[in-house]
């Protein structure tokens, strides 16, 4: 009886959620002796900003530049190492005889990037260098990577570059045609294109697949931001170009290898000095690419504690609006994950979905300047029993004291009622389902009402009467 009691309440929540006077409900839907009685409570989370020194670096998008953060007066720093991929099985490059002196007449990097941060005329920075040790299949890097464990620092770079985000040496209406795909070029030594051709006619199977093309021919390279502030490219693209020339034309073609995820590549930024941002109480920060987290503690003990049926928990994190009046503002992230925090590394590693249990996502409303997460019942559910399963079990070593046994569990699991609230980005597939999370590493900052302030869970819950 009392099941099918339940399943019809909760197909009923939502026709009830906007009724203020819901304390009869339960008699007028349940027949006989049993009645269900529905209530509504308010509690209160906790919250707090946690620094973060890293976040795992795979992504589609790698970033180069500076940019001194108003917040904390400290140089937010991005580089980056790629790979590149080889097409299987294809025809790299035409016959000897069909190639000019058989020898390239050019190589080169170039970045393609559609988006970049701060001011598109300021003078920056980079440096390349080819790798000494290639990134590994499987192994997980994070943001805080130590790129001379992939590169001799002591060695002279292939190639520096001086460069602006917007090519003024570019006519204004090849900046404005609609083609134009702006890119920062890297001229790399020719000798460099010209020794894959010679080894694309000695050794074609070199050029196989991607893994034989970077174990042989190119391990991969290094870009490393090395002076300038104010500007970082949000980099879609990397590719390494062999120009040649027809042999009877002398019509100038390109070979190009590409770098992508597939075939690894990851970022490294330097964060510092948020510290007096985490220590500040009267709100909490969300801070991208890597710097700020906010942890939410839940009062799950007190909300299970009456015995009731939760049936939604709503809770609602506000933003504060930047007031600030720095020409270049922080974006605002715009989707956030919520994860358990025991589980925060994992969920990433593992490339796991929400599953409206240990973890969620939702939107930034712009139109009420808030993130709204409006049920995570499950989640408090969930934490609860894990915790009662504990307990359960181990109650004899505590003397059969079931307080005894929920301090020792509290204690031995300190963030089993903690979830931390992550900036991420969606992969979705061509029917716009989301496919995979990933972290959020563009530069973005907000702060959130929270701190010393809690926030309201808003809970409606059932109990049965007989």
């Amino acid at each position: 009886m009392k099941k099918s009691i339940v399943y019809l309440l909760i197909a009923l929540v939502c026709c009830i959620a906007c009724d203020d006077n819901t304390g009869t409900l339960g008699n007028s839907i349940t027949p006989g002796a049993d009645s269900i009685k529905i209530k509504t409570s308010t509690y209160y989370a906790t919250t707090r900003s946690i620094a973060v020194d890293s976040v795992l670096g795979k992504t589609g998008k790698v970033y180069l530049g500076r940019f001194t953060d108003p917040q904390t007066d400290a140089m937010f720093e991005a580089d980056f190492i790629a790979q590149f991929n080889c097409v299987e099985g294809g025809n790299v490059f035409p016959p000897a005889d069909s190639i000019k002196g058989d020898s390239a007449v050019r190589t080169e990097l170039r970045l393609f990037f559609t988006t970049f941060f701060g001011d598109s005329t300021n003078t920056m920075g980079a440096e390349v260098y080819e790798l000494t040790e290639t990134l590994q299949e499987g192994e997980k890097y994070y943001t805080n990577i130590d790129p001379t464990r992939f590169y001799d620092p002591s060695s002279a770079p292939l190639a520096n570059k001086v460069y602006t985000a917007i090519d003024y040496s570019l006519e204004d209406s090849e900046l404005e045609d609609s083609e134009h795909y702006a890119n920062v070029c890297i001229p790399l030594p020719t000798e460099i294109g010209t020794e894959m051709i010679k080894l694309y006619r000695s050794n074609p199977e070199f050029f196989a697949n991607a893994s034989s093309f970077i174990k042989n021919i190119c391990p991969g390279y290094y870009v490393k931001s090395t002076y300038g502030d104010g500007t970082v490219l949000y980099i879609d693209q990397v590719a390494l170009n062999v120009y040649f020339q027809d042999m009877r034309t002398d019509t100038v073609y390109v070979t190009q290898f590409v770098g992508s995820e597939e075939v690894l590549q990851t970022n490294r930024f330097n964060t510092q000095q948020v510290q007096h941002l985490v220590d500040d109480t009267t709100c909490t920060y969300l801070k991208t690419p890597a710097g700020i987290f906010t942890e939410v503690t839940l009062p799950v003990a007190e909300m299970m504690a009456n015995g009731d049926s939760i049936n939604s928990a709503k809770i609602i994190f506000t933003r504060y609006n930047n007031l600030s009046d720095t020409q270049y503002r922080f974006g605002t992230p715009q989707t956030l994950l919520m994860v358990r925090k025991n589980e925060l590394g994992t969920f990433f590693e593992k490339n796991r979905l929400t599953d409206n249990i240990s973890s969620y996502y939702t939107t930034y409303s712009s139109t009420f300047n808030r993130y709204e997460f409006n049920n995570i019942a499950r989640l408090i559910i969930h934490c609860e029993n894990e915790r009662q399963e504990w307990i359960e079990e181990n109650m004899g070593n505590y003397d059969n004291d079931v307080a005894k046994a929920a301090e020792a569990y509290e204690s031995a699991n300190p963030d089993w009622n903690k979830v931390v609230l992550v900036p991420v980005t969606t992969i979705k597939d061509s029917n716009s389902s989301i496919v995979n999370f990933r972290h959020d590493l563009s530069l973005n900052s907000t702060r959130l009402v929270g701190g010393r302030d809690k926030i309201e869970i808003k809970v409606i819950c059932s109990t049965f009467n007989q």
